[in-house]
């Protein structure tokens, strides 16, 4: 017994050494509505959202296309805005890709009840609000972006640090925020939120709860 609760606190510590910081989720904030500016359409085809999540040995990461779109913009700067996307559209992109594959089993159990239950909640979104300007960032990050994220029925308001760039008809922003998925409900196989005897079947299986997301949008004016 003592044996297996040192192991079981091996992991859980060598879990937490290797997980990237969360951001801090807080309760859904009022969305900014400020159209005073020109409105640029996010471009679905040319955007995409990266997911990576890690278990305590190994992982996998893909990606998820958007629905739709869009960003008000006023002096150079985001004011309002946000996107929806379409949670049918995930891909994994560390497995080979056939029918009989386990990326088809991977992309099929993304989509079950046991994590983002595609079938009762087809889109995700996010909606700004409040954007705030940095200088002299030494990531290169131009602002930090503050919106509301809505994954299945849970709403939580995030920040993270943000590149937007706007060159003439067209705009790009990227950036990379890390979220904890159990502020959204989804708890499979948790490193934290797992019965012991769980994590002890699960071993180096037991995913972490940290999920990395990157932002990668293009927009239109107009």
């Amino acid at each position: 017994m003592k044996k297996s609760i040192f192991i079981l606190s091996l992991a859980a510590v060598f879990a937490a050494c290797n997980n990237q910081e969360a951001t801090q989720a807080s309760d859904q904030a009022a969305v900014s509505t400020d159209s005073t500016g020109i409105n640029y359409s996010i471009d679905t085809i040319g955007s995409i959202i990266g997911w990576d999540s890690k278990k305590i040995v190994g992982g996998h990461n893909g990606g998820i296309r958007l629905s739709s779109g869009s960003l008000n913009i006023k002096d150079g700067n985001i004011v309002s805005g946000g996107f929806v996307v379409n949670m049918n559209t995930i891909t994994n992109a560390d497995l080979p890709n056939d029918k009989d594959s386990l990326n088809y089993h991977l992309v099929g159990h993304l989509m079950s009840p046991d994590f983002f239950d595609v079938a009762k909640y087809p889109t995700a979104k996010f909606d700004v609000t409040n954007v705030t300007v940095l200088s002299n960032d030494a990531a290169g990050n131009t602002h930090t972006i503050s919106g509301n994220l809505t994954v299945k029925d849970s709403v939580k308001n995030i920040s993270f640090p943000a590149k937007v760039a706007i060159n003439g008809d067209e705009l790009t922003a990227t950036a990379t925020v890390v979220i904890n998925r159990l502020d959204f409900g989804i708890k499979y196989n948790s490193v934290s939120a797992s019965p012991a005897a769980l994590l002890k079947k699960l071993g180096d299986n037991a995913i972490k709860d940290e999920l990395t997301i990157s932002i990668n949008l293009k927009a239109k004016k107009g």
